[in-house]
């Protein structure tokens, strides 16, 4: 059994069935039905807090997108860095609640601009919305917008599942069931460029309490290998643990050899080291490898697809990011589809902090996600928030505060290298 199994006591029971097929066509009606079959120990789930009446309805939007330079940063040796914005979402009801999201979005060269324009064009479709309901508004705009970006689609869930969260007067965590309130976390590093600067980035955050790291890495085979030795000699003897993000650069045998060439009790996780595609090569890397081994998750990531792959025993986890697949309303019908099949979810939540938030309050809200990756440098994606530290008492835990839990400082905001918003008229 891999040794980051036996550490986490993962039970891994790969069932492939028709019920797990049928359950990828699942159409959920509304998100009372959807957190049903999600938590169905969760019993009386309130109606009313998604509800729509004139007395309820959206009233005022805005949308903020801000960046910064200092979170532009590579992922692996690429010759152009990944600029970063923030997509903000509010929305403010008739009754005096709001509901705040935060999807990042990424461009090279230059800050993304197509998520605010998205969201400004669906605007007036928001302010008329007869339904509160996250899974009833979505099905709405997949209808009317087909070619609508995930990412849109998950700003406007993500805040209607918020609103529901303030007005049920609970962390959304606690809204979707949770049973605990903290999760251990790791230090997700960007690329350097030589390996002194790998190991200062360790030392480091280490500082803040960090024992697990994950490294973005060369993408070259040689450049690689010189960083697994140069770890394996470094930290020996100690209880620091290391992932790879491989950013899908190599083949099936060139992640054989990197994996025999790593200590495999200081390196526990691979991540996409092969194209996410290629689930039979990644089932026999699975077999191959002693590492627990996940998919990259960012570019597929479908219903179908992780059904597939749990079928081929892929992995030992699937992946998915909340803001990157649609919004919670689908990462939770992914959830749903993984706890039947009773494999572990390593959510992402590189992003600001209010999409770390959401991503964590899911993490929260299972038993199956181990680790929470906590972006370095950490104060960067903290911009502009009040509270975006979540890192306390060595794990990372939920706000105390009621929905997201996240507190903008507005004016701050504004003072991004890049910012641009829209507020609806009067």
């Amino acid at each position: 059994m891999k040794t980051f199994m036996k550490a986490f006591h993962y039970s891994f029971l790969f069932i492939f069935s028709f019920t797990f097929q049928a359950s990828s066509q699942q159409e959920y009606e509304n998100a009372i039905e959807l957190l049903k079959a999600f938590k169905s120990e969760v019993a009386n789930y309130n109606q009313s807090l998604f509800q729509y009446s004139e007395d309820v309805k959206i009233i005022d939007i805005e949308i903020h997108t801000a960046g910064n330079e200092s979170a532009t940063a590579k992922y692996t040796d690429e010759e152009i860095p990944w600029k970063q914005v923030n997509n903000i979402l509010r929305l403010k009801t008739a009754d005096g609640y709001e509901g705040i999201s935060g999807v990042d979005t990424y461009l090279t060269g230059e800050f993304d601009q197509k998520t605010f324009k998205e969201l400004k064009s669906i605007s007036s479709t928001l302010l008329s919305l007869t339904s509160l309901d996250p899974v009833v508004v979505g099905k709405k705009l997949r209808q009317k917008y087909p070619e609508l970006s995930n990412e849109t689609l998950a700003n406007v869930d993500i805040a209607l599942w918020d609103l529901a969260s303030r007005k049920a007067k609970m962390p959304l965590h606690e809204l979707l069931g949770s049973n605990r309130n903290s999760i251990e976390g790791y230090a997700s590093l960007p690329f350097y460029e030589t390996l002194p600067e790998y190991i200062n980035a360790v030392e480091k955050y280490s500082k803040l309490g960090f024992k697990t790291f994950k490294f973005h890495v060369w993408g070259n085979f040689d450049q690689d290998k010189k960083l697994i030795q140069k770890i394996n000699k470094e930290y020996t003897n100690t209880d620091f643990r290391f992932m790879i993000d491989f950013e899908y650069a190599h083949n099936l045998q060139d992640t054989i050899k990197l994996a025999e060439s790593a200590d495999e009790t200081l390196f526990i996780l691979f991540e996409g080291p092969i194209d996410d595609k290629l689930l039979d090569q990644y089932a026999d890397l699975n077999k191959a490898i002693p590492m627990m081994l996940i998919p990259a998750g960012y570019d597929n990531y479908s219903k179908e697809f992780i059904l597939e792959a749990i079928r081929k025993k892929s992995w030992d986890a699937a992946r998915f990011d909340v803001t990157v697949v649609g919004g919670l309303t689908a990462a939770i019908e992914r959830m749903i589809i993984t706890e039947a099949a009773e494999i572990p979810v390593e959510v992402q939540s590189w992003a600001h902090s209010l999409g770390q938030a959401v991503n964590l309050h899911l993490m929260l809200a299972n038993d199956r996600t181990s680790f929470f990756e906590a972006p370095m440098p950490k104060d960067v994606f903290e911009f502009a928030t009040k509270n975006g530290n979540l890192f306390k008492n060595g794990k990372i835990e939920a706000p105390k505060k009621v929905g997201l839990g996240i507190e903008v400082d507005w004016d701050k905001l504004k003072t991004a290298d890049y910012y641009c918003s829209f507020k609806s008229p009067e």
